[in-house]
């Protein structure tokens, strides 16, 4: 009956952009198919969908920038912390050597919970210089020590791999710290705000609003260059708020 509601709901809201024409032809990079791309709201980041794959903006972005920077990315050994979404199946699906994890609080790191990896962006199991790719999606603004998570990401990677990932980037504006944590548990700096976890109906936690200085935080507390990709075509659904998409560098030598 759930399922069933669902389909009706969402025929619904695709008769109301095809209605009000809030929608537009294009070819999405996710799927790879000719489609729709229909606004089902005001928030494009979230709302602007595929028919088809039901892809976000930034999940086409991601793809784009994986495919034309690394195209042979398919027989690359990638590791994705907290896969969730159309980009992150086209990759599992891809991917020869694809692997993927979730922090998971109540097991120890590098043993499985429903059939999926622990792992811990902090302090990963593998080791150094395992990965030619490591990704994530809007995952390391819910970190509570990104520096630690950036400096392990940089040291599972192979000499000149890559980060490769999507975080909401209020470039406007200094970096923001929302929450921390202390000897006593978690410190709240602002009022909480959760976004949509995949493996936790309550959220997670919006610990970092990464600002002006985010570039150079990376390369500070890992020794990667990052380089930011903001695409846009509505052919491809490439339309939304905090569309970027980052690429860290780690050196050869």
């Amino acid at each position: 009956m759930k399922r069933l509601k669902n389909k009706s709901e969402h025929l619904k809201i695709l008769l109301q952009c095809l209605l009000t024409g809030r929608f537009n032809h294009g070819v999405c990079p996710v799927c790879e198919r000719q489609t729709l791309f229909m606004k089902k709201g005001e928030w494009l980041r979230d709302q602007y969908v595929c028919i088809f794959c039901n892809s976000l903006p930034r999940q086409r972005a991601i793809t784009i920038v994986i495919e034309m920077m690394f195209p042979d990315y398919r027989n690359m050994k990638m590791f994705e912390s907290s896969p969730c979404g159309p980009a992150s199946r086209k990759l599992m699906k891809k991917c020869k050597h694809y692997l993927s994890g979730f922090y998971f609080e109540d097991i120890p790191a590098g043993e499985y919970k429903s059939g999926n990896r622990c792992e811990n962006l902090e302090e990963l199991t593998f080791d150094d210089n395992t990965f030619d790719l490591v990704i994530t999606q809007d995952v390391l603004e819910h970190v509570l020590n990104p520096g630690k998570a950036f400096k392990e990401i940089c040291r599972v990677l192979k000499p000149g791999g890559a980060h490769v990932f999507t975080v909401p980037y209020y470039f406007w504006q200094k970096t923001l710290i929302r929450a921390k944590k202390n000897p006593t548990g978690i410190e709240y700096l602002a009022p909480k705000v959760y976004h949509g976890n995949p493996i936790d109906e309550n959220g997670s936690l919006v610990v970092t609003e990464w600002g002006e200085d985010f570039l150079e935080y990376v390369y500070e507390h890992s020794g990667m260059v990052t380089t930011a990709y903001n695409l846009r075509s509505r052919n491809m659904g490439l339309e939304a708020e905090f569309l970027e998409v980052f690429v860290s560098r780690k050196g050869i030598a």
